[in-house]
């Protein structure tokens, strides 16, 4: 069993950081606290045929933009003090004041050091529609609220194969006005940008959807303390009514779920969990790659 929590991981720096066993994801906002769970313990479902049609959208819609890297540190650090617009692809993001991380699919850049203020634009790609999307693109705002925002940049190490990602402080140190935009947009949709921010205050449109984050967060942070037998006691996920009608459709299901809400005796229940064969149902990561 589980002793210790294990630690998310998004960058070589992150255990550096306080909230190291605390960060969430901005895609976990639309999880069930079971699958949540045991993506944390280090449980990863095989893609779909719809997540790989997704990527290829995806890749396509999104070809003519740079990542940070292809761009360049240094040019990207000299054209954003210049006061130029910055568009970028697939930026990794966080904020670990508020513990939130998450990559960002399309944003623009722009900050006016002589009027004290940084311009915004997110875009979220998805090729349908569902709710929960609504607080992973507002969590992407939140992490650009304040000065604590910090951005991935990945390189080659100077030894051996393989690259670092490092947390890196972009921003001036003193206090800026931000106005922040964000479009959930579907494959294809003209752009529909609204206001997350706007003169450093969170619009009331958005303001519901933030304190709705702020709660959710504390509550999935309870979870990464939990060794993986707890797992029992989490409700099934929304999709399997009753914990069986529908469960085809998760990945979860044939692997965990199925012996776990079948079970019929405590003895049977112990041995899944290895407390009498010593004998791990799943096999768990201490340290989870996301």
């Amino acid at each position: 069993m589980i002793s210790k929590p294990p630690n998310t991981w998004f960058s070589d720096d992150c255990f550096k950081c306080s909230q190291k066993n605390r960060c969430i994801s901005a895609t976990s906002f639309s999880m069930d606290e079971r699958k949540y769970f045991l993506k944390i313990k280090g449980h990863r479902e095989p893609p779909t045929a719809e997540m790989e049609q997704g990527k290829i959208k995806h890749d396509l819609y999104t070809q003519k933009l740079k990542t940070i890297e292809q761009y360049g540190l240094n040019r990207f650090r000299k054209d954003l003090y210049k006061g130029k617009e910055i568009e970028l692809k697939n930026l990794g993001i966080c904020n670990n004041m508020l513990g939130l991380r998450g990559i960002i699919d399309q944003i623009k850049l722009k900050l006016d050091l002589k009027n004290k203020k940084l311009e915004v634009d997110i875009v979220e790609l998805k090729s349908g529609w569902f709710t929960p999307y609504i607080f992973q693109i507002n969590t992407y705002g939140l992490i650009f609220s304040n000065n604590h925002t910090k951005i991935v940049y990945k390189r080659k190490k100077k030894r051996g194969k393989g690259v670092k990602r490092l947390l890196l402080d972009f921003l001036p140190k003193f206090e800026l006005s931000r106005d922040i935009r964000i479009d959930l947009r579907i494959f294809g949709n003209k752009e529909k940008f609204q206001y997350f921010m706007k003169d450093n205050l969170i619009t009331e449109k958005c303001g519901g959807f933030t304190s709705v984050i702020q709660m959710r967060a504390k509550k999935l942070r309870k979870l990464h303390n939990l060794g993986i037998q707890f797992v029992e006691e989490l409700p099934p996920c929304k999709g399997c009514e009753n914990g069986f009608n529908g469960a085809w459709k998760c990945g979860l299901w044939q692997d965990i779920c199925s012996k776990i809400n079948n079970v019929e005796s405590k003895k049977v229940r112990q041995r899944y969990w290895g407390k009498t064969e010593r004998k791990l149902l799943i096999k768990t990561k201490p340290r989870v790659f996301l």
